[in-house]
């Protein structure tokens, strides 16, 4: 038992050292923090970002159909491509 509080201790002494380190030197801390994440993550997250705006430049260029036309009547509706002489 007393093993074990000598440890996590010694782990926290040591830390806290570490940690006034880093407040001293910038670049230790981009040493310890800065690690990038594998290439392969950002190769997916690179590719699913391209197919987004892929998919959301497809549904910008192809508008769904409404279904009904401008004028549905003989009435005059107010659009020019509706207009009937």
């Amino acid at each position: 038992m007393m093993d074990g509080i000598a440890l996590a201790r010694a782990l926290e002494i040591q830390n806290l050292a570490r940690e006034e380190q880093r407040r001293r030197n910038e670049d230790l801390f981009y040493l310890d923090y800065g690690l990038e994440p594998p290439r392969l993550f950002i190769w997916i997250g690179r590719m699913l970002a391209a197919l987004g705006s892929r998919h959301e430049a497809m549904k910008k260029a192809d508008p769904p159909e409404i279904g009904q036309p401008a004028c549905d009547g003989n009435d005059y509706c107010g659009q020019a491509a509706c207009s009937r002489m």
